[in-house]
C-alpha cells in the first residue's frame, strides 16, 4: 500500500501528523509525506514549496491573506499536489493540518478527492467553523457564523464578516468532496456530527497513539535524581505555553491555583517549555524549568511528577495528558473539553469545573496529600494507555481504515 501524508511540517507534532506513523509502517508499506516546511533530511519527506523564485510572491500573498482575512484560500499547495509523482503513486492521501498558514486552499479538496481516496484527520474545530480554531462559547458555527462574527480569530479588514463567507465556501466544498474524516476524541466526533458542514461525511474515531516503551513509568527516585530534585518533595508537572496570549491551555488558572494552594510538604514545580511566569512562586515552591524536551527526557520528567496539570479550556484531545498517564502520573483537567473522556476520569485523573482555580487547588491538595489515591490513579492511568493509546494500536486502526476504503473504492 502507498500512503501519502500531507501536513504543514514534518517533525513538529510528528506524533499525530503522520511522521512517526511513517516510521512505524515503512517495513510493510510505502509511506511518504508532503509538507510545506521540511525540517528533516528524510528522502521520503517532500517539500511542497516552490523554488526560491517564489519567495517574494509568497510574502506578498501572505500579506494579502492577512490583510483581507482569507485564511488560506489562495494557497497553492493543494492545487499543485495532484501533479506530483508522490501523489500519483499514492493509494491513500491522508491530510492533517492544512490550515496552519496560507499554503493549502480548501477549495482544492473536491479535485483531490476525485483523483484519490482522501482521509482527513481533524485536529481542531477550524474545518467546520468560519475560521475559529476553537469557538469557545460561540455556537454560530451551527448556523453559518452570520451575519457578524463577535470573536474574529485575526485582525483584518473584514474580520467580522469573512467568517460567514468562509463557512459558506466550506459548505460548498464539502458537498462536492468525498472525504473520510478521522477524529481523536468523542468530544470532536460529537461536534462533527452536529456540524451542518460535515455531518454528511463519514467520520471515524481513532485516538492518537504514543510509544509506550519510551513513555513508561521510570522509577521516581531515579527520575528525580536525574533532574536534581530532592527525593522527599512532592512534585507538580505542567507545560507552560506562556501566560500572555494563552487562550486555550489555562495557564492563568494554574498560576492562581498554585498561589492559593498551601503546600504541607516541600513541593517542586517541574515546568516544561517557558516557565518565566512561575518563577515568582519561588521560594514557596522549588521551581525547576526544563525548557523544550521530548522523548525519553520528557518521559523521565513526567515520571518524576506526582501529578500533571492540564486545565485546558479548549482541547480536542490532549496528547501530553496521555504521555503523563503512560508514565504513571495522574492528570488534573477541566470539564468541557475532550480531556475528561481521554483520561477516563476519574480512573486516570481528576476533573474539576472549568475556569475554577479554587477547585483546581483543591484537586492538587487532594492528590498530593492522599498517597494511596495518587498511586492507584497512576496505575490505572498506565493501564488505560496500554489498552487505548498504544502507537501499534493507532497504526493498526489506520491500516484497517485504509484497506477498507481502498476495497470500497475497488468495488464501486
Amino acid at each position: 500500500m502507498n500512503i501519502l501524508h500531507v501536513n504543514s511540517t514534518d517533525l513538529v507534532g510528528g506524533r499525530f501528523t503522520g511522521y512517526y506513523m511513517q516510521q512505524a509502517l515503512k517495513k510493510n508499506h510505502t509511506v511518504e509525506m508532503a509538507v510545506w516546511n521540511r525540517t528533516k533530511d528524510n528522502l521520503n519527506v517532500y517539500s511542497m514549496k516552490p523554488g526560491n523564485w517564489f519567495r517574494f510572491p509568497y510574502i506578498i500573498i501572505r500579506k494579502f491573506e492577512d490583510k483581507l482575512g482569507l485564511e488560506g484560500l489562495t494557497g497553492l499547495a493543494g492545487w499543485t499536489l495532484s501533479n506530483k509523482d508522490y501523489f500519483k503513486r499514492a493509494d491513500i492521501v491522508h491530510l492533517h493540518l492544512i490550515h496552519d498558514g496560507p499554503y493549502f486552499s480548501p477549495l482544492s479538496l473536491p479535485t483531490l478527492s476525485r483523483k484519490k481516496t482522501l482521509v482527513w484527520t481533524i485536529h481542531d474545530t477550524w474545518s467546520f467553523t468560519g475560521g475559529c480554531v476553537y469557538p469557545f462559547d460561540c455556537d454560530r458555527w451551527l448556523t453559518g457564523c452570520a451575519p457578524r462574527c463577535p470573536y474574529p480569530r485575526r485582525k483584518s479588514l473584514f474580520q467580522h464578516y469573512m467568517p460567514a463567507l468562509h463557512w459558506q465556501l466550506k459548505k460548498r466544498v464539502y458537498q462536492r468532496s468525498d472525504i473520510t474524516l478521522v477524529v481523536a476524541s468523542k468530544w470532536m466526533h460529537d461536534r462533527v456530527k452536529k456540524s451542518p458542514l460535515m455531518q454528511h461525511l463519514s467520520c471515524r474515531l481513532i485516538p492518537f497513539g504514543i510509544d509506550i516503551e519510551t513513555f513508561r513509568p521510570y522509577p521516581k527516585a531515579e527520575a528525580r535524581k536525574k533532574l536534581g530534585i530532592w527525593p522527599d518533595q512532592k512534585v507538580i508537572v505542567f507545560r507552560d505555553v506562556g501566560i500572555h496570549g494563552d487562550r486555550f491551555k489555562g495557564m492563568r488558572y494554574i498560576l492562581d491555583a498554585l498561589m492559593l494552594y498551601e503546600p504541607q510538604e516541600p513541593t517542586c514545580l517541574i515546568i516544561l517549555d517557558n516557565g518565566r511566569t512561575f518563577h515568582s512562586l519561588w521560594p514557596k515552591y522549588n521551581v525547576n524549568t526544563l525548557g523544550w524536551i521530548d522523548g525519553e527526557e520528557l518521559a523521565i520528567a513526567l515520571s518524576a511528577g506526582d501529578i500533571f496539570l492540564m486545565p485546558s479550556v479548549q482541547e480536542a484531545f490532549g496528547l501530553m495528558a496521555v504521555e503523563s498517564m503512560a508514565c504513571g502520573t495522574p492528570v488534573v483537567v477541566f470539564e468541557g473539553t475532550a480531556l475528561p473522556d481521554v483520561i477516563k476520569s476519574p480512573q486516570g485523573g481528576l476533573t474539576v469545573p472549568a475556569r475554577d482555580s479554587v477547585e483546581l487547588a483543591g484537586a492538587i491538595m487532594k492528590l498530593l496529600t492522599d498517597d494511596d489515591l495518587r498511586e492507584r490513579l497512576g496505575k490505572q492511568a498506565r493501564q488505560i494507555v496500554e489498552k487505548e493509546y498504544a502507537l501499534s494500536l493507532y497504526v493498526q486502526r489506520h491500516i484497517s481504515l485504509y484497506e477498507e476504503l481502498i476495497e470500497n473504492k475497488r468495488h464501486s
